[in-house]
């Protein structure tokens, strides 16, 4: 009976952490075992129930982060790193993300947020190493590669 009552009690837990937003097997599994402190056994089963009743599906968690850090202006390398962290496996990760991103749609993204930081600052903006490094730094932080970074650096009109 106590077994019962540990699997009603994490079974309860799950469904209240999955309510606020998708989380990947791993966080669960770090939130029932790490946080909540119930067993192995009991994290186990209720995850499968979970994976069984497709609450927790970490191809589509991992297909709905990338979606909503890209529309947050994140980069390739960053949004990466940060399902890594997520516990997702590699081998998804190198999927999900070479689905999802290509070198000129990247490109094309990089500009806008150029533009959208420059685009009160264009009668005053002057296009030199200090501007670079700032720009280049502040995309690097976000994520994109340093090739692509250039390349919209180098082409970014200060004139319009």
């Amino acid at each position: 009976m106590e077994q019962e009552e540990a699997l009603k009690k994490a079974r309860n837990m799950v469904l209240r952490f999955l309510t606020y937003r998708a989380r990947s097997r791993n966080e669960v599994w770090d939130y029932l075992t790490r946080r909540k402190g119930f067993t192995e056994d009991v994290s186990k089963a209720v995850i499968n129930e979970m994976v069984n009743y497709g609450y927790i599906d970490d191809e589509s968690f991992a297909r709905e982060f990338v979606s909503s850090r890209k529309m947050r202006g994140f980069g390739v390398l960053k949004i990466r790193y940060e399902l890594s962290l997520k516990g997702l496996d590699s081998r998804l990760i190198e999927r999900v993300i070479e689905e999802s991103f290509n070198p000129e749609d990247d490109l094309i993204r990089i500009k806008e947020i150029i533009d959208k930081r420059n685009h009160n600052k264009r009668d005053r903006l002057e296009y030199d190493e200090r501007w670079f490094n700032k720009e280049a730094s502040f995309l690097k932080r976000r994520g994109f590669q340093d090739s692509l970074i250039v390349i919209a650096l180098k082409e970014y009109d200060h004139s319009e």
